[in-house]
């Protein structure tokens, strides 16, 4: 799968694209049964050029359950002994809770807003976009790995043919769920907006320093292909943009 944007942002890592199937791709990473690991490493892995596979029985992280569209939070959760809206707080007790909301209050109702969902589909999948074959394959997001300038380039970009200036959005959540679950549930939308994300300060450590992720449904991503030609990215001052990044 070529890209005329791709071409244009001199990025860094390649896109990746999610796909849904109920069919496990050779040869693909995945985390073992029964031992954490974390969707945003494998995210990174596929940015480099592998694919990784996700399936219920192997995504042992609850936050990444829910992140890859694999039902609700559960109830009982062990490892989380005043339930998520005390982990993501307060704590109780000698646990410690994250600090990322004020209270155990905002925190559910931080929980409520995610647009939770069930997918009808055994495996998520993450590829490197030029792996994809679009006469057999079809995304459901791609998700861009970028840099400061790249990130503006796309946030311009995907309101240049738009009316409003608010076709992007940055919301609070696990990285897992600001790379997949948000965007896919504003793949429904009539209109949708892309979601930056990997502002989770649990995966920060994970990533670049100047990196983020920038997730666009694939629809969206298809309007914002066919919009590069007469956009600014065919104009000098993002050409010098390019010149920089490549020094």
């Amino acid at each position: 799968m070529e890209s005329c944007l791709v071409k244009e942002l001199n990025l860094r890592y390649e896109p990746v694209a999610v796909l849904l199937s109920n069919e496990k791709p050779e040869g693909a990473l995945q985390g073992k049964e029964g031992h954490w690991s974390c969707v945003i490493a494998l995210f990174i892995a596929a940015a480099k050029g592998k694919t990784a596979v996700f399936e219920r029985k192997t995504t042992v992280c609850p936050g990444g359950k829910v992140g890859l569209g694999f039902g609700p939070y559960p109830k009982l959760m062990p490892q989380f002994p005043g339930g998520i809206e005390e982990f993501l707080s307060t704590g109780k007790g000698e646990f410690e809770g994250e600090g990322y909301i004020k209270d155990p209050e905002l925190a559910a109702d931080f929980v409520e807003c995610l647009p939770i969902t069930d997918i009808p589909y055994q495996y998520v999948i993450f590829k490197p976009m030029s792996q994809v074959d679009t006469a057999q394959e079809k995304p459901e997001v791609i998700i861009f790995y970028v840099n400061n300038d790249q990130l503006s380039a796309l946030t311009v970009l995907a309101n240049y043919y738009r009316p409003g200036n608010e076709n992007v959005m940055i919301p609070q959540s696990a990285g897992c769920q600001s790379v997949f679950l948000i965007p896919y549930a504003e793949a429904q939308k009539e209109n949708s907006r892309a979601v930056v994300g990997l502002t989770d300060i649990t995966v920060r450590p994970m990533v670049e320093p100047d990196m983020l992720s920038f997730s666009v449904p694939y629809a969206m991503f298809l309007d914002m292909e066919k919009n590069v030609a007469g956009s600014f990215m065919e104009k000098h001052l993002w050409h010098k943009i390019v010149a920089r990044m490549k020094k």
